[in-house]
């Protein structure tokens, strides 16, 4: 590093918003801002770019189905979630089966079986 090159500060996440906020408001410029932030004008352009993106993959609503705008994390977890349910209802009904298949235990063979 030359001597001329400060070591860039860490801001925090909030303070970036606000610094971010500022310049696409058009209060400060990207130099004006990394000045009084010690941070280079590069670094709050990337703090602006990602601030942008991820405002438009927040506002993209155009996602298919009813999931439209979720993560995949969460469209998966729905996912599984609901091949749970069914797995569940599927025990519960196989489970009355058998348990209305107990009651006429006694019966089993019946007389018309045997030889």
């Amino acid at each position: 590093m030359s001597r001329s090159q400060k070591p860039s500060r860490q801001v925090q996440v909030d303070e970036q918003i606000q610094v971010v906020l500022a310049v696409l408001k058009g209060e400060l410029s990207l130099a004006e801002a990394a000045r009084r932030h010690g941070v280079s004008s590069a670094t709050v352009g990337n703090w602006r770019d990602r601030f942008v993106d991820a405002g438009k993959a927040g506002m993209d609503r155009s996602l298919p189905g009813p999931d439209g705008g979720q993560s995949q994390t969460e469209r998966r977890l729905r996912t599984e979630c609901k091949e749970l349910k069914l797995a569940l209802a599927e025990a519960t009904v196989q489970l009355r089966i058998w348990q209305k298949g107990s009651e006429y235990i006694d019966a089993v063979p019946s007389p018309t079986s045997r030889p």
